[in-house]
């Protein structure tokens, strides 16, 4: 069967062979810094460092299908921001007419820029979600949870819970194929028609994902978990000095964006008016560190991306 285009993509590059651990803190160092900076210049910079990481683990065409649905989420976060916040100095457009509760709808430029980096930090924390996805498999995804210290079940619910989304889209690609064989015609007629069509797949697709459910509960009972016995584990995360280099980075970089945001040098304010993209000195000296750092996981992934994964 072909491989999901939603899930882990076993390839043969430095990304994909880098440690999992390391990859997961560079991952949760973006989605930290975009829900807490809000300053344009620097959320854009979040999403661009995870470019090199997408073209030099070769998952374009994956990347592009999930940032394609970002994009769509950043549209509706634009416009829902740009009518709901009648907030700024600056009036795009105003309704000529009142409306009851609401009153008159405003755009405002300040409205509208928000909405859009609000896109902008949206898309760059799917992204980071996504090179995690593509390039940790599920075995290694569970060792670097245990390797960070998470109670196992912790880790076991949230790796599980990683999986469900392109499970979920394996499923049902392959209801809707095995519909198709049959006769089904999903494609044609007005775009109501193809709905109520495709709307047969979800009933089927509940049934199995509750008897896949049933399945893994049975394995996992089988398998002893939950016992309270000491574990061994067929595979365990090792480090070399290019992961702890790159952790180290990760830190230090985390560490001066708290210092600069706690100073106030990266705060940028979108209402009641726009105060400048400028940067200054410390927003300088940030964006620098965190491009470095951030896009630097390609360099010392090609250094130091053996197989981080020893069988006990």
């Amino acid at each position: 069967m072909p491989q999901s285009i939603n899930s882990y993509q076993d390839k043969d590059t430095a990304i994909h062979h880098f440690n999992p651990v390391v990859k997961l803190v560079w991952a949760g160092s973006i989605v930290l810094l975009a829900m807490l900076v809000d300053h344009p210049v620097i959320l854009a910079l979040l999403f661009l460092s995870t470019i090199p990481v997408v073209a030099v683990g070769d998952i374009w065409r994956p990347w592009a299908v999930i940032m394609q649905i970002a994009l769509w989420m950043g549209v509706v976060v634009v416009i829902i921001n740009s009518l709901a916040s009648p907030g700024g100095s600056h009036l795009l457009w105003q309704s000529g007419f009142s409306l009851p509760v609401i009153g008159y709808v405003k755009i405002t430029l300040e409205a509208v820029l928000y909405g859009l980096f609000m896109a902008v930090r949206l898309m760059a924390i799917i992204s980071a979600f996504s090179v995690i996805t593509l390039t940790v498999s599920p075995d290694e995804l569970l060792s670097a949870l245990l390797e960070m210290r998470l109670p196992y079940k912790t880790a076991m619910m949230a790796a599980l819970s990683i999986r469900f989304v392109p499970t979920m889209f394996d499923d049902a690609a392959r209801i809707t194929d095995a519909q198709r064989s049959r006769g089904l015609e999903m494609d044609k007629g007005n775009k109501i028609k193809r709905l109520v069509s495709r709307s047969t797949v979800l009933s089927s697709l509940l049934s199995v994902s509750l008897e896949r459910t049933i399945q893994l509960a049975e394995s996992m009972e089988s398998r002893g978990f939950g016992n309270t016995a000491k574990r061994t584990h067929y595979y365990r995360v090792t480090f070399n000095r290019f992961d702890i280099i790159m952790l180290v980075l990760l830190f230090v970089m985390l560490a001066a964006a708290f210092y600069f945001l706690l100073s106030g040098d990266i705060a940028f304010e979108y209402y009641p008016s726009l105060n400048g993209f400028d940067l200054n000195v410390s927003g300088i000296v940030m964006s620098i560190v965190l491009m470095s750092v951030l896009a630097g996981l390609v360099p010392i992934a090609w250094l130091g991306g053996d197989k981080h994964n020893d069988n006990h």
